[in-house]
């Protein structure tokens, strides 16, 4: 936050505040949300020599859609598989009753899913090559069953050229390699392959290497940092968490947008509101991108995106930690072709922990202000995780730590068109407001988040010639490692050697965070940070349990380090129990937080408990 109270005084001293003078700065773009889509455009125009930008989001970086993924970065196996569905759809060699659209809107959407896989695999590599430690590869079995879409070989086919495509990648960046895949052509090759499976419904599958993200949201801050860290002079870079766009309009005289920015962080000394000039305006608010683009005195009321949402659940027990620790061999992603919705059953490691991350998509939504698991769709993601495995490795209600739901605002293609038929290609929309230029940003993955950066970081750059302004350099993106800092390796999430109920070393990551992770937020940092996983423990069965003395720990050294008093203290607990209980609603494990009364606010007759974590206690710790 030291940082964003800098760069908040900064823009106020070069004449932006509400009851101050005209400003003096002129930016090339604002960009609106610091979730991905807006990380990938500040740090593309940081590449490029001579730009500036100013990014605002109105919570945390990172807190919402970008942080509620399944932190898949992976090109997309069912949109190949789509592709080809459409293409046949179009010659009329199949029918399907579930997609009513024409045929050249089928050939269309079948080009742009074949362009999505085709360089999304690049940005898999480029984020592999780039991220640090914080992309890695995984090894999936995709796994065909008798309701599959396609069949067998079509599924075999369709996965070997999804990795020729990864081969053809690695030889254009100088990294030779072949193909990876191997085929079960039927169910007795995939359980000898799998000790952990008891897939009886499998008539075969193949494993093919994809990617993931230890944390999205760390992949989102690592960004906004870099391109923070690139900002000169003459070509200032600004991120600002806690600031929300109030309102733009377009100014004939001063020929640029001048944007309403208010402060929603605490800080008497600052004005409640400062004006920022900027040339164009990159609208990356996600499910919120219409509302946004509205804030202006001519709204066009237009609709640019449908949501469809996903449910995640995280489980472990004392058995899936152990097994997964030991075992590299067991630690593969399991992906079941389902006939209507598909799920994505992968191991993390996260704080010296195994777990297994369960994810849906594509269930239609309505309210991005209201995101929800709902209960049938934990049964489904129960379900489907635990008819592919035996008795040893399924898991119930009692093994979930963790639920949250996510939403992706996709391209609006008319009424009556599912969520299910709609491309994910992410579509860039310019619009005309006045005499500048609005970037709606739809539909951005978080594996293509690099390169929709660059796409609209290149029409800025067009922009700005055809007005004859100035000239900016080329994006450099696609080889530029993201500038590390210190300690990061150390906390690194997936790191093998992350000790566990160490107080020390949990008091030190929280430091960490603080200071280069932006975390300002007791509930963000635990729940969207990785932090939760610290608290999980395992009781004497070897169920799973929260140790609610680290969850103290934490909110204790958090508001030592950012100083809050007990009041900002209450109310951080409760915002993080408050969305605890919401997404954990049909759980057990939610009582451990919802009977808790933490040390620190505990009324001084009634002392709350002492943190239980001890130096030197593992996983297999028991819980209080």
């Amino acid at each position: 936050m030291a940082d964003v109270v800098r760069d908040y005084r900064t823009l106020v001293e070069e004449g932006g505040s509400e009851d101050g003078p005209e400003p003096s700065a002129v930016y090339d773009t604002l960009v609106v949300g610091g979730g991905a889509a807006g990380a990938g455009v500040l740090r593309d125009l940081a590449s490029r020599t001579g730009a500036s930008a100013v990014l605002a989001d109105r919570g945390p970086f990172g807190a919402q859609t970008s942080s509620k993924t399944g932190k898949a970065i992976h090109p997309g196996i069912r949109y190949l598989r789509m592709a080809f569905h459409r293409l046949l759809l179009a010659s009329g060699l199949r029918r399907d009753p579930g997609i009513r659209q024409t045929r050249s809107q089928n050939v269309k959407a079948a080009w742009l899913d074949l362009k999505l896989v085709w360089y999304g695999t690049r940005e898999r590599r480029i984020l592999t090559e780039t991220s640090g430690s914080t992309v890695e590869e995984i090894p999936n079995i995709v796994f065909v069953l008798p309701d599959s879409p396609e069949g067998r070989w079509a599924v075999f086919f369709g996965i070997s050229l999804y990795d020729l495509f990864t081969a053809l990648w690695s030889w254009a960046g100088l990294r030779p390699r072949g193909v990876r895949v191997r085929i079960f052509p039927n169910r007795g090759a995939l359980h000898r392959e799998l000790s952990s499976l008891d897939a009886r419904r499998a008539l075969g599958g193949a494993l093919y290497w994809d990617g993931k993200a230890s944390t999205d949201k760390t992949l989102t801050i690592k960004a906004i940092r870099d391109a923070c860290f690139r900002s000169t002079p003459s070509a200032p870079i600004r991120a600002l968490s806690h600031v929300e766009v109030e309102h733009y309009e377009w100014s004939p005289a001063q020929e640029c947008f001048l944007v309403t920015l208010a402060r929603r962080f605490e800080h008497p000394a600052l004005p409640v509101r400062v004006v920022v000039r900027a040339r164009t305006i990159t609208n990356a608010a996600g499910p919120w991108v219409d509302r946004v683009r509205d804030r202006n005195p001519e709204p066009d009321g237009e609709r640019s995106v449908v949501y469809s949402r996903g449910t995640h659940l995280e489980a472990t027990n004392r058995f899936i930690h152990e097994s997964l620790e030991k075992d590299p061999r067991l630690q593969v992603g399991l992906v079941p072709l389902n006939a209507v919705r598909q799920h994505y059953l992968r191991p993390f490691k996260q704080n010296g922990l195994w777990y297994i991350q369960c994810t849906t998509t594509d269930r239609e939504h309505t309210d991005p202000d209201h995101i929800v698991p709902e209960e049938d769709e934990v049964d489904e993601l129960l379900h489907a995780y635990n008819e592919l495995v035996d008795e040893r490795w399924r898991i119930g209600r009692r093994d979930v730590f963790n639920v949250f739901c996510g939403i992706r605002p996709l391209v609006y293609s008319g009424d009556g068109i599912g969520v299910q038929d709609i491309s994910r290609m992410f579509r860039i929309n310019e619009r005309r407001r006045g005499g500048g230029t609005v970037y709606d940003m739809v539909n951005v993955k978080l594996t293509e988040f690099r390169w929709a950066g660059s796409d609209v970081g290149a029409r800025i750059a067009r922009e700005l010639k055809r007005r004859g302004l100035k000239r900016i350099g080329r994006s450099t993106t696609q080889r530029a490692a993201m500038l590390g800092v210190p300690g990061e390796e150390r906390f690194a999430l997936n790191r093998d050697d992350h000790p566990r109920g160490d107080a020390d070393h949990i008091r030190a990551k929280v430091d960490h965070h603080v200071e280069y992770q932006a975390a300002d937020s007791y509930a963000d940092y635990l729940l969207n940070s990785g932090g939760i996983r610290d608290a999980v423990v395992f009781d004497a069965e070897g169920g799973c349990d929260l140790d609610v003395g680290v969850l103290d720990l934490v909110l204790e050294r958090m508001a030592a380090l950012l100083e809050w008093d007990r009041r900002r203290t209450g109310r951080e607990w409760r915002s993080f129990s408050d969305a605890y209980l919401r997404n954990m609603a049909c759980f057990d494990l939610r009582r451990r937080v919802e009977e808790h009364v933490p040390a620190v606010l505990a009324p001084a007759d009634r002392p709350g408990r002492a943190p239980a974590v001890e130096q030197g206690a593992g996983p297999g710790g028991s819980a209080p």
